[in-house]
Formats: C-alpha cells, sequence, structure tokens
C-alpha cells in the first residue's frame, strides 16, 4: 500500500501543503482547519499522527452518532473557501453531527463515482460548487437533504432538488461601481469576471452594468473580460493574459472577486509598477491578507463564517423535517469604502 504523505492529504482536501503541515504539527491554523485535517489524515491512514491527536478525531466520532453531513467540493485554496468551511465545520460539531469533505474529481461528470461513495451514516449533503445538472441529479438519486451554495445561472435545476443559497451581489457591486465612478472619478471601466458562471457572479456582473449605465459611463467592449478562455475561472495566468492584451490601461478594474483582484494588482505589477500604485482595483468578498502589496482594494464584505452555519442549517433543518418546502436565499453584503 502507497505511503500516505502530507502532500496526499493536501491534495484530497484542496489546501496547501504548509496549511496542512501546521495543522498536523501544531502551527498557527483554525481550530476547525486543524479538525479537518486531522479527521482528513485519520481516515486517509496517515501514519505519523501524534496519539493524541488520533484520540481526538476518536472521541469525536463516538461522540458524534447522530450522523455525517457531507460536503461537496471541487475549488483550489483560498481565504474564502477556508473561511466557509470553518464555518461550516463549527456549525455541524454545534449541531452533534460529524463533517465529511469530499473533493469532487474533475473526471467524475456524471456524479456516478462520487454517488458510490456516499455512506449510510450521511443524512444531508452541502453543494459547496457550483457542479453540472447531471451531477446534482445523480447525488439526488440519494433521496437525501441538499443545499447548495451557488447556482448555475438557470437555477431552476436546483431549486427543485434542495435549498439554494447565495450572497448578495447585484445591489453591492452596483454601490461599490458607483463609488467608484462618483468619488474616484473613474470613466474608463474594465470588468473581469465569469458573468455566465453562476448566478451568484452573474449577478455581480449585472451591479457593475446597472451602476455604469445609471452613471452614463460609455464602457468599451474590448475592456470587458467576462469568459475565462478555460470557461472555469480567471487564474492568475489567465488574468496575466487580460492584462497584457488590454488595449489601454483603465482607470478602474472591477473585479468579481478578491482573487481575482489580486491577481490584477500582480499582473499591472509586471505590466506597469507605476499603473498599479494609482490604479482603482475592486474585488468582492474581504478577503485580502493586510500586508498584501496593494492594500488600497476595494471590496465588499461577506460574513463568511456565518454563510457556512447558515447552509449547515439549511440542510439540517431538512433533515429534521423533511417536508419543508425548498428555498432560495439570498445572503445580506456590505461594501467597504
Amino acid at each position: 500500500m502507497k505511503k500516505v504523505t502530507i502532500q496526499d492529504i493536501a491534495a484530497e482536501m484542496g489546501l496547501s501543503r504548509n496549511t496542512v503541515a501546521k495543522a498536523l504539527n501544531g502551527g498557527l491554523v483554525s481550530p476547525q482547519t486543524r479538525h479537518a485535517v486531522v479527521q482528513k489524515a485519520w481516515q486517509m491512514g496517515y501514519n505519523k499522527l501524534d496519539d493524541k491527536l488520533v484520540e481526538e478525531v476518536k472521541s469525536t466520532y463516538r461522540r458524534a452518532n447522530t450522523g455525517t453531513i457531507l460536503v461537496l467540493f471541487n475549488h483550489m485554496e483560498s481565504a474564502f473557501w477556508t473561511r466557509a468551511l470553518a464555518g461550516i465545520s463549527n456549525a455541524v460539531n454545534d449541531e452533534g453531527y460529524r463533517m465529511q469533505l469530499h473533493v469532487v474529481d474533475e473526471k467524475d461528470k456524471d456524479g456516478e463515482s462520487t454517488g458510490s461513495l456516499i455512506a449510510d451514516d450521511v443524512k444531508g449533503i452541502i453543494f459547496l460548487s457550483v457542479f453540472s445538472v447531471k451531477f446534482v441529479k445523480a447525488i439526488g438519486r440519494k433521496k437525501l437533504p441538499m443545499t447548495f451554495f451557488n447556482s448555475p445561472v438557470n437555477a431552476k435545476e436546483y431549486i427543485k432538488l434542495g435549498d439554494v443559497i447565495n450572497v448578495e451581489g447585484f445591489y453591492s457591486m452596483s454601490t461599490l461601481t458607483e463609488y467608484v465612478i462618483k468619488q474616484k472619478g473613474c470613466t474608463r471601466l474594465a470588468y473581469i469576471g465569469f458573468a455566465e458562471g453562476s448566478r451568484m457572479i452573474q449577478a455581480r456582473y449585472l451591479g457593475f452594468l446597472n451602476a455604469c449605465t445609471q452613471n452614463h459611463i460609455q464602457l468599451d467592449e474590448r475592456m470587458q473580460f467576462t469568459r475565462p478562455a478555460n470557461n472555469l475561472s480567471f487564474s492568475y495566468a489567465m488574468v496575466e493574459e487580460v492584462v497584457k492584451d488590454m488595449a489601454y490601461i483603465p482607470d478602474a478594474i472591477i473585479c468579481e472577486d478578491d482573487d481575482v483582484a489580486k491577481n490584477v494588482s500582480l499582473a499591472l505589477l509586471q505590466r506597469d509598477s507605476k499603473a498599479v500604485k494609482k490604479m482603482v482595483i475592486t474585488g468582492f468578498n474581504n478577503t485580502l491578507e493586510t500586508d498584501f502589496f496593494k492594500s488600497d482594494i476595494l471590496t465588499v464584505d461577506v460574513r463568511i463564517e456565518e454563510m457556512g452555519r447558515r447552509l449547515v442549517k439549511s440542510v439540517i433543518d431538512k433533515v429534521k423535517c423533511p417536508t419543508m418546502d425548498v428555498a432560495f436565499t439570498t445572503i445580506a453584503t456590505y461594501p467597504k469604502f
């Protein structure tokens, strides 16, 4: 049998090797992250676990005998997802359940592989990523309560199967963009974000367009980057290409979230180190590190840990009362200036 390494655990969880090593060796990580990493390491057969950590996981399993809440996920590491998982883990533990995190293999398009792994003690499922309708329907055949964070632009099939929880984007992005126009005096605006990638991100783009329309801003179509080349996300490599190929340096770049805003700042630093200092850049989620070199990025605060708790409450309410109507919930967000 292949020896399990820290890198194996990191790959399975979508975390960095450094984060996993810290969690297993007493480093500075949140209690929720530490518990989730130790639990996954134990499940995978990692043989260098401290005996006290092993006993901690075992006692949690003995204590939490009400069942498991399965979290399906396919994202790479970012501060947003780390905090969301921390909120979910905390809430699941408070309710007396266990949390099982499963990183879905990108090859499992129809959900058959994932569905076959769902254990008998799973009581409900949280989808922390937007999966295809085909995948979701396959998991839905398990007849378990399901709650989705975010959804495709057309959420019709999702809402048939379970609760959908989004964070508000239209009004916050509109407010943020209007601030950039009126208070920062910006008129040449670029946008970078996958407008059709999900319902939540589309709302942010529509909020941006609304503010531009209301303030009589004529947008240059060449500066609206709304579909990544891979139809998945704007990675650093893709953002770098976008910034390098821009016809000109705009007054402001509005980004779908803080990860893209961070990538834009780094890419612009490579293109024009002077421009990046005075450029107005906006993100969303309020997850940028305080020591990031561009400290004036505007953003929108999302109470991410509480959002995680809301996801857990939704699915456990359905566990306790299966006849409850499905709900489409939007959680408030808060522009920061």
